[in-house]
C-alpha cells in the first residue's frame, strides 16, 4: 500500500504567499521600467530630431554655391542673403545628385526661417524662381527661442558680421569664409556649430 500524501493547507498558503510577493516585486520592477521608458522616450526623440536638424543644416551650408540668382520679380539676388525680414537666410545650393558645376540644372535654392518657435526649411526646385514657384516646406525643430547666424567676411578687416552680404559693394556671388549658427532653445539650452560654406566637407 503506497504512502501518498498531498500538500497541507499551511504549505499551500505559504506557497501562495511567496508567489504573491514575487509577483508584486516583478510587477513593481516592470512598472519602474515602463515609467523610465516613458520619461526617456521624449528625450531620445528630441535628441534624434536635433541630430537630424544639425546634419541637414551642415549639409546645406557645406553645399552652398557661389551662384547669384534672379528673384521672383526678376531682380538680381545674392548667392547667399541673410538679415532679411522674413527669412533667416536663403542661398544657392549644389545638388549632389546632379554634379554640374554652376549650371542651373545642378542647383536649387534653400531658405531657413524661424516661425512660432519652429525652424522651417524651404526648398525651391529651381535656382531662378518666378512668382508661381512654390517651395517644399519641412519643420526641422521645435521649441526654439532664437536662431543666431553670423558670417566671416573674406578679408578687408571686416571680421564677423550678422548680415550677408557683408557690405553693399560685395559681389552677389560671394560666400562667407565661415558661418556660425547657434540654436537657442526655450529652456535655455543652446547648440553652436561652425561651418565652411561651399566647402563640401
Amino acid at each position: 500500500m503506497s504512502d501518498s500524501r498531498g500538500f497541507t493547507l499551511l504549505e499551500v498558503l505559504v506557497a501562495v504567499a511567496i508567489f504573491a510577493i514575487a509577483a508584486q516585486l516583478s510587477f513593481g520592477g516592470l512598472r519602474n521600467i515602463l515609467a523610465g521608458h516613458d520619461q526617456l522616450s521624449p528625450r531620445h526623440e528630441a535628441a534624434a530630431a536635433l541630430r537630424y536638424a544639425v546634419a541637414i543644416l551642415s549639409q546645406d551650408f557645406n553645399a552652398a554655391a557661389p551662384r547669384a540668382v534672379r528673384d521672383a520679380l526678376g531682380e538680381p539676388a545674392a548667392a547667399m542673403l541673410a538679415g532679411g525680414r522674413d527669412e533667416l537666410v536663403i542661398f544657392s545650393r549644389r545638388d549632389p545628385a546632379r554634379l554640374v558645376l554652376l549650371d542651373a540644372v545642378g542647383l536649387y535654392r534653400v531658405s531657413y526661417r524661424l516661425q512660432d518657435g519652429e525652424l522651417v526649411r524651404e526648398v525651391w526646385p529651381v535656382i531662378d524662381t518666378v512668382q508661381s514657384t512654390q517651395p517644399s516646406r519641412q519643420v526641422l525643430l521645435s521649441g526654439l527661442r532664437e536662431v543666431r547666424l553670423r558670417f566671416l567676411a573674406d578679408g578687408g578687416g571686416t571680421g564677423w558680421v550678422d548680415l550677408w552680404p557683408a557690405a553693399a559693394d560685395d559681389k552677389l556671388e560671394a560666400l562667407p569664409r565661415a558661418l556660425e549658427f547657434e540654436l537657442v532653445f526655450e529652456d535655455g539650452r543652446s547648440l553652436r556649430r561652425l561651418l565652411l560654406p561651399g566647402s563640401g566637407a
